[in-house]
């Protein structure tokens, strides 16, 4: 897979909304201010492709 070419394609509030893939899908959950989007953005090489702030929430 080549994870330079990753874009936000959108985002779902339920589970039920979204669509069928045949792609592996990846979960990333902790607590506020732990570096998640941090790693995404860094396993992607991507700057702003997951938000990041220094405010939690």
């Amino acid at each position: 897979m080549n994870y330079n070419r990753s874009e936000f394609q959108a985002s779902y509030g339920l589970s039920s909304q979204l669509p069928e893939s045949d792609r592996p899908e990846f979960v990333f959950s902790g607590r506020s201010n732990v570096g998640k989007s941090s790693l995404i953005n860094r396993l992607c090489n991507r700057k702003n492709l997951a938000r990041v702030s220094a405010t939690p929430g």
